[in-house]
């Protein structure tokens, strides 16, 4: 039977850390390499569960992992950061496993904390010479910067498809020309949300083991039982002639391929699991420091959360956000110092994992964020003043009726209460996001995120539909564009979700005093005087106080009377 994969965020002192576990048993750890996640290592994780426990976290910068907080950061900083991890986690002594940039990474803890270290198998131990070194660091790794046309997507889908032709990537000659099949549309597009998730910031992981002149010696000074391995097909395999003087403990070899290595690992951990501490990954990571940012299970899939204890008392009022969709949760992280803060992730969106689509609901997001309330020691039981923006209304509106009395205030920010045509008319600028063999719907996400800024994409194509303002900076587009792109068709999914005109008349219901506001534009101060207007025409409400501000208006609706 599969061990189910958890997932988690835990702090290493200053750091937040992602990472996937499973199992129990012996301790193995997995490390991937750059610029992949932890989520490259899922389908070994599967294989090893069924006798051991199994950490892979995303190393710094990468995946949802914080980067070190250093310009350049060297393999013997990362070897580090994964020394802390360990201890973070109580493993004190692990099989550990490393590929490529990993492989470096985890060969350089075993050297200097061989205490640590039960075993270490190393997939493509990287061992560039100096004459190899200076002319990757010189074109490999441009700098990857948004741009106000979206291009810099176009650059990277080809950048990614190159690197599976040639290596290095950037010289197309015969004798840098690879023996690979083409690659998969999907595997494409999963390494090009890799480097999205990290940025620019991926080149410093990259050039890490690219700097890193002291591996051949390292391994000819491990004290550690190791393997180190390349497949026959990885660019990497000239680099085990270049091995030599090794302990008598350590093995270099080739191996045919994946399949070869895989097995090659589970053998290897078998054989030195006496060695590792016997544990379960679940209540390893349980026990391991509470995180401001965290995820939760729950029958839908993965739901991240972000946290700021106020200094409040523990009955104080809890401040929880809910982003638009397609942005960051961050919208109301200004609340008072004395309450605590939470913003959730929708799904497909930042921690949280791309649900099913099938048979998703605003109710079923909805059950799931209260479930997480219930659940976490900090939230549950807590009064709750809960904030939305843009599409998200039906999902909070939905939530606050839930809650019941537990909902203090509802305020709801910049509301998209559409009627049926101008409905139709934005759903019909959805682009699919499916995945497209020439990268092309890494542009469509990009003109759309751009387009909305510039244009209120319900209203007819006239001139009443511009957006007076100034282009939105390349940045911002870019950060939705990449939550975009994360929730793939879940994304049009939840705009499909949540435009229903049912969360209008749930509104009316509510109980708890709501606040409505907008931005100081004339649409949105339209839909809001829109939504006010059926607000008291639907009754039981006392009137409404409105008052112009600078930043838009700002409406506030007292309980039921």
């Amino acid at each position: 039977m599969a061990e189910t994969v958890g997932e988690q965020v835990v702090q290493v002192g200053e750091r937040r850390v992602f990472l996937r576990h499973a199992g129990r048993g012996p301790a193995v750890v997995l490390l991937h390499q750059s610029p992949q996640s932890s989520a490259a290592m899922l389908p070994l994780m599967a294989r090893l569960a069924q006798r051991h426990a199994v950490f892979a976290p995303d190393t710094p910068g990468f995946g949802l992992s914080d980067p070190l907080p250093l310009a350049q950061p060297t393999i013997p900083d990362l070897a580090r950061a994964l020394g802390d991890l360990l201890q973070a986690l109580g493993l004190q002594r692990v099989v550990l496993y490393g590929v490529h940039t990993g492989a470096v990474i985890a060969a350089r803890l075993a050297h200097d904390r061989p205490g640590c270290v039960a075993g270490l198998l190393c997939d493509g131990l990287a061992l560039f010479t100096a004459d190899e070194r200076q002319p990757l660091l010189d074109g490999y790794l441009p700098p990857f910067e948004p741009s106000w046309d979206g291009t810099h997507l176009l650059w990277l889908w080809a950048r990614i498809r190159e690197q599976y032709r040639y290596f290095p990537w950037h010289v197309h000659s015969a004798a840098t020309r690879l023996r690979y099949p083409p690659m998969p549309v999907e595997k494409l597009h999963a390494d090009v949300m890799d480097v999205l998730a990290a940025g620019d910031g991926f080149r410093a992981g990259y050039r890490a083991p690219l700097l890193y002149a002291d591996g051949a010696a390292v391994a000819a000074a491990l004290a550690v039982p190791a393997w180190l391995l390349y497949r026959d097909t990885d660019v990497l395999r000239p680099h085990l002639a270049r091995l030599s003087g090794l302990p008598t403990q350590v093995r270099a070899a080739s191996v045919a391929d994946d399949a070869a290595l895989a097995q090659s690992l589970c053998d290897f951990a078998a054989s030195h699991a006496q060695a590792a501490v016997d544990v379960d990954a679940e209540r390893q990571v349980a026990q391991a420091a509470a995180c401001s940012r965290f995820v939760s299970s729950t029958a839908q899939g993965r739901l991240g959360w972000h946290m700021r204890i106020g200094n409040g008392t523990a009955d104080a009022t809890l401040v929880l956000s809910i982003g638009d969709i397609g942005t960051p949760a961050q919208w109301a992280m200004d609340a008072p110092a004395a309450a605590t803060a939470v913003a959730v992730d929708l799904p497909g969106h930042g921690a949280s994992s791309a649900w099913c689509a099938q048979g998703l609901t605003v109710a079923a997001i909805a059950v799931a964020i209260q479930g997480t309330l219930n659940q976490h020691p900090d939230l549950a039981g807590r009064a709750v003043e809960l904030r939305a923006c843009g599409g998200s209304a039906a999902l909070a509106v939905a939530l606050a009726a839930r809650l019941g009395a537990r909902c203090r205030s509802l305020r709801l920010h910049d509301p998209l209460p559409l009627d049926a045509e101008e409905t139709a008319r934005f759903l019909a600028t959805l682009p699919t996001l499916q995945v497209q063999a020439g990268g092309e719907h890494l542009l469509a996400a990009w003109n759309w995120a751009r387009e909305r800024r510039l244009y209120w994409l319900w209203r007819p194509a006239d001139a009443g539909c511009a957006v007076p303002a100034a282009a939105p900076p390349p940045l911002q587009v870019h950060t939705e564009v990449q939550q975009m792109l994360r929730a793939g068709p879940l994304w049009s999914a939840l705009w499909r979700l949540c435009l229903h005109d049912g969360w209008q008349l749930a509104l009316r219901s509510l109980d708890c005093p709501i606040t409505l506001s907008s931005s100081p534009h004339d649409e949105p101060m339209r839909l809001c005087a829109k939504l006010t207007q059926e607000m008291v025409a639907g009754g039981g409400r006392a009137e409404p106080v409105t008052r112009n501000i600078d930043r838009g208006t700002l409406i506030h609706f007292s309980t039921r009377t």
